[in-house]
Order: structure tokens, then sequence, then C-alpha cells
């Protein structure tokens, strides 16, 4: 197996493995692991996209070993079965390793971490896997037409299969298994987007100019190289999805404008306020979530602004100063992001949508309090479902008579508005994260 340190299998099951026993986020284990262990930083993105891909996958690896083996999941070491899970996934779907050296791996790493007769049983396995995968031209074809295969909660397949047609859902499910797309945000009017490649070109940083979103570049690799240029550590670019950056083109920040971010950690969005604003304007930025606030504050020297407040509060039920716009990017299923956050899928459970659909309806009515006479709320969630979306802006519409939808006019595809004005964009047919966002005014 060579050096463990340097060993991005063996790491990758360790991260795997916590997150299988404690379902805490994927990305936040991760670091946590990176934090306290050496690992050389070449193998890291390694790690990464492996995590990633393994978690991303894991319902259809299970099956793939399900229905190759008589392995007893209850039964079975949890450290070997993600052996199997990461080697399966490197013989069915990582073309650059050959089939043996995969096994050879994960018989090394099983005797590792568990023993001899162990090292037997995934290599007896794994050949098994292989042969009959080689030897079967067509069997992606038999495999897909299983609900398992897709990678996803049973309960989760069955609610899209009644709200999409049979072509989009497969679509659809295709997409959230890919690795997805990566942009990122920059201010035309500081930079223009040939410059820009150029200067990401110097760092191996292959990007690409979209023609519809012209604050954006598509990132084809390089990625994390990016994270190390002086650009990004000045905030001059920021790592950021289309469809989540144009939801700050609909609250329109201008120059004297006081906001309010109402669900604002990490930040993302309150940088992308603030840096429309002057220094003598403020984002007043809050979270429920005390250790997201200390991120948002952290990114503050990053980025060099001054116009920026942080704080600890609960949108549902807190008081805020009156202001005339504010921003409510709410927290939500995340179902339009599953391909970016993998380990959502495996996180939530159906009663999830309905407990999140309450929750969003008490964050927007506490919030309505504190929006002055013509003020503008923006409402957003990176959720695919009608119950977190446009069900939630009906509700909170039919209790107060005195706010009104403003139909969305901006310089982005019209193919993301929706036949109610609103912001609606799916992975599957716009190329970007699945977003849902509305504009309310106040009579």
């Amino acid at each position: 197996m060579g050096n463990k340190r340097n060993d991005h299998r063996y790491h990758s099951i360790q991260i795997i493995t916590e997150f299988e026993n404690t379902k805490n986020r994927l990305q936040s284990i991760r670091n946590e692991y990176f934090k306290n262990q050496s690992i050389d930083d070449n193998i890291r993105p390694k790690i990464t996209a492996l995590t990633n891909a393994t978690i991303r996958l894991k319902g259809r690896l299970d099956y793939i070993l399900q229905t190759n083996s008589k392995i007893d999941f209850s039964k079975t070491d949890s450290l070997l079965i993600n052996i199997l899970r990461i080697s399966i996934f490197g013989l069915i779907y990582d073309s650059r390793l050959p089939a043996y050296a995969i096994i050879n791996s994960a018989v090394e790493l099983a005797k590792k971490l568990a023993n001899y007769r162990a090292a037997g049983f995934v290599n007896a396995i794994l050949r098994k896997v292989n042969i009959k995968f080689q030897n079967l031209p067509d069997w992606e074809s038999k495999y897909e037409k299983e609900a398992k295969w897709h990678s996803i909660p049973n309960w989760l397949y069955k609610k899209w299969a009644e709200k999409y047609t049979e072509n989009d859902l497969k679509l659809l499910l295709a997409e959230i298994n890919k690795n997805p797309p990566n942009n990122i945000r920059f201010s035309p009017l500081e930079i223009s987007s040939k410059v820009l490649i150029s200067r990401l070109n110097k760092y191996s940083i292959k990007a690409k100019k979209n023609e519809d979103l012209h604050n954006f570049l598509k990132i084809n690799s390089g990625l994390t190289a990016v994270l190390e240029t002086e650009l990004f550590k000045t905030g001059k670019i920021s790592i950021q999805n289309p469809a989540s950056g144009t939801i700050i083109n609909l609250l329109d920040p201008k120059e004297g404008d006081l906001i309010i971010d109402a669900c604002a950690a990490p930040g993302t969005k309150t940088l992308q306020i603030a840096e429309k604003l002057s220094d003598n304007d403020l984002v007043l930025a809050s979270d429920i979530n005390p250790k997201r606030v200390k991120m948002g504050e952290d990114d503050l020297n990053r980025h060099n602004l001054k116009n920026i407040k942080w704080s600890v509060k609960d949108a549902a039920c807190d008081s805020f100063q009156p202001v005339k716009k504010i921003l409510i990017d709410a927290p939500c299923s995340g179902t339009g992001v599953l391909a970016r956050r993998p380990d959502i899928r495996w996180r939530r459970k159906k009663s999830d949508i309905e407990r999140f659909s309450e929750l969003q309806f008490m964050i927007l009515n506490n919030m309505s309090k504190y929006l002055l006479r013509d003020g503008i709320i923006v409402y957003s969630t990176c959720s695919l479902e009608e119950e977190e979306n446009w069900s939630v802006i009906q509700r909170f519409l039919n209790l107060n008579s005195k706010f009104v939808i403003v139909p969305a006019k901006l310089d982005y595809p019209k193919s993301w508005i929706n036949s109610m004005g609103c912001i609606e964009t799916l992975p599957h047919i716009h190329d970007v994260d699945g977003m849902f966002a509305a504009k309310l005014k106040r009579n």
C-alpha cells in the first residue's frame, strides 16, 4: 500500500466511514480530518474527489455489490464495505488505473485495516465484479432500470417520478450523479473576462467564457489552484454557481441601501451584496449558527470589506432593524445541489421537506415585519421541491395582502424565469444548480 500518509484511498475510507457513522456534513468531516492528519497537500484534492464521488454514487455501488455477492451489510465491517465501494467505483468509472492495480490496492488496504481473511474476501468479490462487467457490454442498460441504480433515497425517487416526465427524470438523475461544473464570479468593471482567463491560464487553470452570464467563467480544470491565486485571496474572484450568484441581481443592491441578509452564513451572497454598496453603506448579516457566523467574519479580511456587520440571530423569531431590502436565502432540503453536495441525499428524510417548509414560512413571516413600506424581500432556496418554494410564497401572500410578487426582469436567460415571475432553475435543463427565488414588495 505504500506510505499511508500519501495513500488517498486509505484516507478516503476513513472519511467515508466517519460519514456513515455520524451522518454529519461530509465537507465538515473532511476539513476536520485534514486538520488532524499529516497529509501531503497534493493528495488532498484526490481525497476530496474520491470521497465526493463515492458518497454521490453510494446507492449505485451498494446495488452493484449486493447483486454480485452475498454480502450482509449489517454483519460486515464498515471499513471493508468502504474498501469495496471505492474499489468498485475505480473498476467501473476510473479508467486511469488498470483493474489489477485497483484490486491489489484494495487487498493491501484490507490487510492493513482488518486481516488476511478479510483481504481474501475483498479480493474474491472484486475479481468477480470485474470479470462480470468486462464480459457484459450492455450491463449499464440492464442496471439503470432499477431505482437503486440512481443513488437517491427511495422516497425522493418516488416523489420526483410523480413530478417529472420520464425523460426529464432520467436527465435530472443523470445530472445529479455527475461531478458538477464549477464557476468563478468576477466583476467585469474591474477586470475583463479575456484578461482574467489569461491570468488564470498562468496558474494552469482552464477557464471558459459564459456567453449568457457575463460575470461568470466556467472552470474546466484547476479548481483547487484557484484557491491559491492572489485573485482569490484578495477577493477579486469568488467560486460561486451562476444560479446562486444571480439571486443578488434580483435584490438589486444600490449605494445608500441598508440591507438585511437574514440567513447569511457562510457569507458568499453577503460579500456579493457588500461589493455593490459603498463603504458607508451596511449589510446586516446574521445566522442562527455561531460557528458559521465566525466563518463569515473570518472571510471579511480576504475581501477587505468594512460594510458588513455580523451577528448571531434566529430569523424565525428574533427582532431586526427595519430596512428597505431583505435577503432570505432560506435553509432548505438542498435537493437542487445534490451533485455539488452529494452527502445531502443520505442525510435527508421525507419528513424534512415539511419541516423545512414550516421553518421557511416562519422566517419569511417574521422578517416581513421588518420591511419598510415599498421595500423588497427576496426569498430563495436551493431546493427543487414545490413545498419549499412556491407553496411557501403562496401561503405567505394569502395571509399578507400588503405584499405582491415583483416579476423578475434581469439580464440572465429568460428560461430561468417561470410563469409566476420567479427564478426557477433545473440542473438538467439550465446547466446550473437548482434554485428558486421570488421577489416580494410591500405596498
